[in-house]
């Protein structure tokens, strides 16, 4: 199994939310991070889907699957090829947060 990461978001973004200055890695991830968030969070709440992301280990060219939790502040992604995953937290109201564009459903 390849790398975990456990991410709160927000210590990528700068003060008006978007993604700080960092390293070239750094901002690499953080790209790779917000667009599982905006991806997954357009499915809020829900199962595993596809996201179409390529997974970001070298060598490995499976796409991650990911999953927003309905009772928590989570995102949960997984490569089900090489075992990279891991669990970004405090996404809600970034710029990237789709959870909120759904509109209400009737009933």
């Amino acid at each position: 199994m390849e790398g975990t990461y456990i991410t709160d978001i927000k210590h990528f973004l700068d003060e008006n939310g978007e993604i700080a200055d960092m390293s070239p890695e750094g901002k690499n991830l953080a790209g790779f991070l917000v667009l599982l968030i905006d991806i997954i969070s357009k499915e809020y709440p829900m199962e595993y889907i596809e996201t179409g992301v390529r997974c970001r280990m070298k060598g490995c060219d499976s796409i991650i699957l990911g999953r927003a939790e309905e009772d928590s502040d989570e995102i949960i992604w997984h490569c089900p090829k090489c075992g990279h995953n891991g669990i970004i937290r405090n996404w809600y109201d970034t710029k990237w947060d789709r959870s909120l564009d759904k509109e209400p459903e009737d009933g």
